[in-house]
């Protein structure tokens, strides 16, 4: 890592607290969003990360990443609206993030190249149905990350796993050449300085972080995909399992439940697991935030070892990938039947 960068990036996001805390900007109203009431302890957090992390984009990434600059600074303008709530309509807002991610994916010409399914693949061959797939892995991808940023950490620190396990795949494998391995290694930079202040609960992601920092993954992923062929498509997708099925499962239990898929849904994984340990007292109250947004980390460790190992042996990560859906599935169903229980 660059000492300079790193420097440079905690001054950077320092003064950007200082100044914010200042003038009383952005402070987020959690009355906004009922999902990130879970386990709120800072009654006045700042929705900062959105802004430091466009911020160090613009002006620490080389100048061949202009077009990915001006994305994050739509998506953190996007974001911010919402954060606000001067976006409310979720359609509108929809709408403007597919918008966005229509002109980013068309330009940048990025696209799923495979998904080791013929008959499929033969579909993928059309640009316009690639263009419209890869759109909507991308918009799953951002609203799943988006339903993540309720626990301190949580977010941050999963995707901090993901370009961990990039820089470890780099160095560990003769066949695989990170070509954007500069920018994997500055975003891990920024995100780790976001990441020690998160933990603690002094600022946080908001709409606009959580949609500028998934953004910036799957760019990234989508690109060393395209770049390394021995990468097997299900890399990627193992990597991103967990906000992708976040969203994935809670539009279908929603829409099974016939609820408003619309409205903010407090059922989501990492906040049932929150309540199960406060109402267990397994952890002292005071740190039950960030201790759950680790401990959810932790579990999802060995995936990612398995991930990195696997590379490349499609069969192996889809099976992997089978196991920890139908664990989710089963410790979901428990906690949801322990809830039920106690009420």
């Amino acid at each position: 890592m660059d000492l300079n960068n790193i420097i440079i990036l905690s001054i950077t996001l320092l003064s950007l607290l200082f100044i914010f805390k200042k003038f009383n900007l952005l402070i987020d109203n959690i009355d906004f969003s009922d999902h990130k009431k879970i386990g709120a302890q800072n009654k006045s957090p700042i929705i900062l990360g959105g802004i430091y992390l466009t911020f160090s984009m613009v002006f620490l990434a080389p100048d061949i990443y202009n077009f990915l600059k001006i994305i994050c600074i739509l998506t953190l303008l996007l974001g911010l609206s919402s954060d606000r709530n001067y976006l409310s309509n979720p359609l509108i807002r929809l709408i403007l993030q597919i918008l966005i991610l229509f002109i980013f994916i068309y330009y940048e010409n990025l696209n799923i190249r495979s998904v080791s399914i013929n008959f499929f693949d033969s579909f993928l061959s059309i640009k316009i149905v690639n263009i419209f797939f890869t759109l909507f892995c991308f918009a799953i991808l951002m609203n799943g990350s988006n339903f993540l940023d309720g626990l301190n950490g949580l977010l941050s620190g999963y995707y901090l796993i993901v370009l961990g396990s990039l820089i470890y795949l780099n160095f560990s494998s003769e066949e695989i050449k990170l070509v954007h391995y500069d920018l994997i290694n500055l975003i891990f930079m920024i995100i780790l300085i976001f990441f020690i202040l998160n933990i603690f609960g002094l600022i946080y992601l908001g709409d606009s972080g959580s949609y500028v920092i998934s953004m910036i993954i799957g760019y990234l992923l989508i690109k060393e995909s395209q770049n390394n062929l021995n990468i097997s498509p299900y890399y990627i997708v193992l990597l991103l399992w967990y906000p992708a099925f976040e969203n994935l499962f809670s539009l279908v239990r929603r829409s099974y439940k016939k609820k408003n898929i619309s409205e903010a849904d407090k059922l989501h994984l990492h906040q049932l697991i929150f309540r199960y340990l406060k109402q267990k007292k397994i952890i002292n109250e005071k740190v039950i935030n960030s201790s759950t947004a680790l401990l959810i980390l932790i579990c999802n460790l060995p995936l990612f070892v398995v991930a990195n190992i696997n590379y490349s042996h499609t069969k192996t990560l889809v099976f992997v990938i089978f196991l920890y859906v139908i664990f989710y599935l089963f410790f979901y169903i428990y906690l949801i039947s322990f809830f039920r229980k106690i009420l």
